[in-house]
């Protein structure tokens, strides 16, 4: 068993372009913890809307946050790291979607599986979820949520 979790910015960023279903597509259960949670719902916009329903519909869980047993980078935000050290305390193999790249190098230190929005977002075009990938990237662009390019063409190789 595959146990998924995520931090805040690839959630709120798809919930701003109203793609957050695409998770709930992809993985049937995805947990975020506390500190995650109140990252997403402490703003009020359309965005926290939508992530509160996917908290409230249950495809979204939210644990508590665990006492921290490893050391990580005080650079890190608090959502990250509580991710990050739920993920270490896990039994189970776990996903990370994460996003912030000290945040993913800081977890592939601790070997730690991570994908990101964009790998998501392909994916999400392999199953025909959605359309075209970079189209979708281009409106997180727009919305102020960056993906390189470097990033955008590493994935479109692998998909070939």
């Amino acid at each position: 068993m595959v146990v998924v979790i995520a931090d805040a910015g690839p959630l709120i960023a798809l919930a701003k372009i109203k793609h957050l279903h695409l998770l709930e597509s992809l993985f049937s259960e995805i947990l975020i913890t506390q500190a995650v949670t109140d990252e997403c719902l402490c703003a009020q916009s359309d965005d926290t809307i939508l992530i509160k329903q996917a908290l409230d519909s249950g495809w979204l869980k939210c644990v508590d946050n665990t006492v921290f047993k490893h050391a990580l980078s005080r650079s890190l935000g608090m959502g990250e790291q509580s991710s990050i050290e739920y993920a270490l305390q896990s039994d189970c193999n776990t996903l990370l979607i994460l996003d912030d790249a000290l945040a993913r190098k800081h977890a592939l230190r601790k070997q730690l599986v991570i994908v990101g929005t964009a790998s998501v977002l392909f994916t999400s075009q392999r199953k025909a979820l959605i359309t075209d990938a970079e189209t979708v990237i281009a409106e997180l662009n727009q919305v102020g949520y960056r993906i390189s390019t470097s990033v955008v063409s590493q994935l479109k190789k692998s998909i070939k």
